[in-house]
């Protein structure tokens, strides 16, 4: 990472939020100014949001383009927030949708509401069966689901672009094969995803024989061509087309090393920290 740079921006979900991660380790092992704005259980549209709401704020601050480098971290595809009328939680008792501002009760990252609004910005993290979202769930096809995503990669990508801010982009884990039918009503903290078998867990992970989404994606699969694969990381294997960290991880650690803790799909210490040093450090 270039000796210009002072300032590391990064977003994503809980792979980026639960400090350590490899954001705080690429920042303290090249001596930058780190501005993490992941949230835990954040979909790619908040991760999107909160990049380009940062790197607005440092901008606007006079902190100049050459001085920032962005680094994001791709989450589940079938993750939404909404902003929803006010009355629709005062209606239903029974729905418990994370407040966005509250940033799941993390006190560092929470941040006010804006005064005089009538809306409330939800997430549907933890609460996928109750409220709202049931009813969006069932209406929400895979392909939409990949079609914002998509939306929210390109979006950032040409943000980024247009303000001439050097970046890196990676996914948490394979988010773009088609593998086994998603089960999206599945409450799972990681989120079950397209193609979740043995993705998060001890077992071989292999995807190297499934479609990807754009192929099945009819209608929008072409905007996957459209993302800029020079400044997007992914990992590759004889097993492996397209992962992740979690794939780059199963690939070159060893087990015990792979995560936090027993049944938990997150990522160790540990391999935060070889991840940055192995792959984010690279120019």
């Amino acid at each position: 990472m270039s000796n210009k740079i002072k300032y590391l921006v990064t977003s994503g979900c809980s792979f980026t939020h639960d400090s350590p991660t490899w954001a705080n380790y690429l920042a303290s092992s090249t001596n930058k100014t780190l501005y993490n704005v992941a949230m835990s259980g954040a979909g790619n549209h908040l991760i999107s949001t909160f990049l380009i709401k940062k790197i607005e704020e440092l901008l606007s601050a006079g902190i100049k383009k050459e001085e920032i480098c962005a680094i994001i971290q791709w989450s589940g595809i079938f993750r939404f927030d909404r902003i929803v009328e006010k009355k629709l939680s005062i209606e239903d008792s029974s729905m418990k949708e994370r407040p966005v501002h509250i940033a799941n009760k993390v006190k560092e990252r929470s941040f006010s509401s804006p005064s005089g609004t009538t809306n409330d910005w939800v997430m549907c993290a933890g609460s996928r069966n109750i409220g709202i979202w049931p009813e969006l769930y069932y209406i929400t096809s895979k392909e939409q689901a990949f079609l914002e995503t998509l939306e929210n990669i390109l979006r950032a990508q040409w943000y980024l672009k247009s303000k001439q801010i050097k970046y890196k982009m990676f996914t948490g884990w394979d988010i773009f094969t088609d593998g086994l039918p998603q089960n999206k009503f599945i409450n799972y903290s990681v989120d079950a995803e397209t193609n979740s078998i043995n993705q998060f867990t001890e077992k071989e992970y292999q995807n190297i024989n499934n479609f990807l989404l754009k192929e099945n994606c009819k209608w929008s699969g072409y905007l996957f061509d459209l993302i800029d694969w020079d400044n997007f990381w992914v990992h590759e294997s004889e097993r492996i087309k397209y992962g992740g960290l979690t794939q780059w991880v199963a690939d070159n650690l060893p087990k015990e090393l792979w995560f936090c803790a027993p049944g938990n799909g997150h990522p160790s210490s540990k391999a935060h920290e070889k991840f940055a040093e192995h792959i984010l450090r690279k120019p």
